[in-house]
């Protein structure tokens, strides 16, 4: 009833078809479950409560004298019911007699020599077999005379007619009282149905308007919640909104600031550089300058002084062959051929010196570019330059050039060098194209040291040593070959 109660609605028309099912399922099982009452409560009063007699025929080989009368077994039919019965009470016996010889029966045939047996064996019966229990058969007194079997067989035949009258009395009986009482409990079912039903109806009536009552106070107090939590929430949104307006204006007037602060660095960083730079760019275009008017004063100063050179030459030439035209003619005759062994004389003399300015010059040029070579390479680094030879204690080379070379060069090489691991050190061979001024003009690594890093670090540090310094000579050679060492 409760589950009834708690799941099914009011009105049977808004009812599912799974609960139609359900409703239906449950009144067919109370259906069944009384049928099988009324089935048990009958089949308990039917039940016979007196067994009825059964004959039974033993056969034996013949009386002795010593032998107790037998009295013949009963078989007992039991009927079989789902409960169980109480134990048959054996019917009632004649008098005890000897047991007689009687005579064999049309519808059995005689054994020819059965052997006595203690318990007897049931008779085949339509009903289901059911072993009989064995009866004590009591002492015969011997004094009693043995009765007529047709006599014995007729009583037991009218006992049993009279049983069987009474049992069917008992069975009706029994079955009319079994149906009143099902009917009496059948209508007192309906009646307390009826008022369970309409005890369940007002129950379930008053549940309903309680529970209305309790969803129409709940929705109402929702309501006003839900009307509370919607105003504090608006509320907290635009303190919210407000708050972060106001942050969000704090944040873009600094971050506007910020921005204006940098950008006014920047330019002013920007336009520091730009003055710095234009004054550099000044600064060597004036020295570039001075260098080539310095480079051309000397150079016409070197024509001038060759051109005088010359001059001069030509003039002592002019004089000395004039004054040998003095002497030749004077002499003209008497020492021509003196004459002409001297001027051959002269000659070879004049092509003599010639050579021996032009080997001198020659080999001024020639030491200046060794001198420039050995510099720059003993500045980077390579065994046999002036500057090593220098360093390594031989004496007259340029000491101060390759150590300006070097600081030009060193500094600029820029690379974490790792610390030495045995014998190996990284080598670079280059060589530096240099212009007329010193720049340079082109670096190109000739062989490579198997690092790239440390190749590409070189090559950038002579590039940047630009322009090479100044050598004693004055004049920068085309080209510079060297070699630079990781570990030197």
């Amino acid at each position: 009833m409760s589950f009834l109660k708690r799941t099914t609605p009011r009105n049977p028309s808004l009812l599912s078809q799974e609960q139609r099912d359900e409703r239906k399922a449950f009144a067919i099982a109370v259906g069944i479950h009384a049928l099988l009452f009324v089935f048990m409560l009958v089949g308990f009063v039917s039940t016979p409560t007196t067994p009825q007699p059964v004959q039974v025929e033993l056969w034996t080989d013949g009386v002795s004298p010593d032998a107790q009368p037998e009295e013949p077994i009963e078989e007992e039919e039991s009927a079989v019911e789902p409960e169980p019965e109480p134990e048959p009470e054996p019917a009632p016996e004649a008098e005890p007699e000897p047991a007689p010889v009687p005579e064999p029966e049309p519808q059995s045939e005689p054994q020819p020599q059965p052997e006595p047996m203690p318990e007897p064996e049931p008779m085949p019966e339509p009903e289901p077999e059911v072993a009989p229990t064995p009866l004590t058969t009591p002492p015969v007194p011997e004094a009693e005379p043995e009765p007529d079997p047709e006599i014995a067989l007729e009583e037991a035949r009218k006992r049993k007619e009279e049983q069987e009258a009474a049992e069917r009395k008992a069975r009706e009986e029994a079955e009319r009282k079994a149906k009143e009482e099902a009917e009496r409990k059948a209508k007192e079912e309906a009646e307390r149905k009826a008022k369970e039903e309409a005890e369940r109806k007002a129950k379930e009536e008053a549940e309903r308007k309680a529970k209305e009552e309790a969803e129409r106070k709940a929705k109402e107090e929702a309501e006003r919640k839900a009307k509370e939590e919607a105003e504090r929430k608006a509320k907290e949104e635009a303190e919210r909104k407000a708050k972060e307006e106001a942050e969000r204006k704090a944040k873009e007037e600094a971050e506007r600031k910020a921005k204006e602060e940098a950008e006014r660095k920047a330019k002013e960083e920007a336009e520091r550089k730009a003055k710095e730079e234009a004054e550099r760019k000044a600064k060597e275009e004036a020295e570039r300058k001075a260098k080539e008017e310095a480079e051309r004063k000397a150079k016409e100063e070197a024509e001038r002084k060759a051109k005088e050179e010359a001059e001069r030459k030509a003039k002592e030439e002019a004089e000395r062959k004039a004054k040998e035209e003095a002497e030749r003619k004077a002499k003209e005759e008497a020492a021509k051929k003196a004459a002409a062994e001297k001027k051959a004389k002269e000659e070879a003399a004049k092509k003599a010196a010639a050579e021996k300015k032009a080997k001198e010059d020659a080999a001024r040029r020639e030491a200046l570019r060794a001198a420039m070579r050995g510099d720059a390479l003993g500045a980077a680094g390579i065994p046999g330059g002036t500057a090593d030879r220098n360093q390594a204690g031989g004496g007259g080379g340029d000491d101060g050039y390759a150590a300006k070379v070097r600081a030009c060069i060193r500094p600029r090489v820029i690379f974490n060098v790792p610390p030495r691991q045995g014998s190996a050190n990284p080598t670079v061979q280059f060589r530096a194209s240099l212009n007329s001024d010193g720049t340079v003009r082109e670096v190109l690594i000739n062989r490579s040291s198997g690092i790239t890093g440390f190749d590409e670090a070189v090559r950038k540090g002579i590039a940047a040593c630009s322009p090479f310094p100044r050598p004693p000579g004055g004049v920068y050679p085309r080209q510079v070959d060297g070699v630079y060492r990781m570990y030197d």
